[in-house]
């Protein structure tokens, strides 16, 4: 029995092994956000350390996150800038909206929702295009055309997607304190979802690799 308990195998510490993992990586993607224009490349390095090392086999996490993160900084730095531009603009429209409903207008509400179901595509997109970057190599505009595509062509997993990111960023700006392992969670939720689509494109051998199962 205690033989079990103290076997680095047994399930309880590789769970407890993948918390303490995705900890580290959600405060490496905080630091790494903190200048904002970096936070394309960190959300890159977060979901390949994700999906590499926590639910695949690959070791070292932190090293995998820095590894993807320089190399994808040039191109996420000018994805995040543009992108972030054009959902800032989107949110300005819908405060417009929304003050136009609150004084009244009629067709406002309508309107309202309508924007609000239009922002899966943008936001879902958005999901979507800093993972995408972690796997496989692109250009800025042809990474969010192909972004943008798969929010369209996979539009429940863009759905399930977005819900997942406003959950997360609703419990953080509620709580604060989940910030120091949500996103970390949030991105392997994403790995779930994104790996068999990413699967469909990638040479055999070249995705993340399943871990074996072992007896505790």
């Amino acid at each position: 029995m205690s033989s079990g308990i103290f076997n680095p195998q047994n399930r309880f510490w590789q769970i407890f092994d993948h918390l303490a993992d995705l900890l580290i990586l959600s405060l490496l993607w905080l630091l790494c956000s903190l200048p904002l224009v970096t936070a394309g490349a960190a959300t890159a390095a977060l979901y390949d350390a994700v999906a590499r090392c926590v639910r695949g086999a690959e070791p070292l996490p932190w090293k995998r996150f820095w590894h993807t993160f320089r190399r994808e900084l040039p191109c996420a730095a000018i994805v995040t800038v543009a992108w972030g531009a054009l959902l800032g603009l989107l949110v300005w429209a819908l405060e417009l909206i929304w003050a136009a409903a609150a004084a009244g207008s009629a067709a406002a509400p309508l309107v309202l929702v309508f924007c609000l179901v239009l922002m899966v595509l943008p936001v879902g997109a958005a999901c979507w295009m800093f993972p995408l970057l972690s796997r496989f190599t692109f250009r800025p505009v042809g990474l969010m055309m192909t972004a943008l595509r798969l929010a369209v062509g996979c539009l429940p997993r863009t759905v399930a997607l977005v819900l997942i990111a406003l959950v997360s960023a609703a419990l953080v700006w509620v709580l604060l304190f989940p910030v120091v392992i949500l996103p970390g969670v949030a991105a392997w939720l994403f790995a779930v979802l994104m790996e068999p689509v990413f699967r469909r494109y990638q040479p055999e051998g070249t995705g993340p690799e399943e871990p074996e199962d072992e007896d505790a």
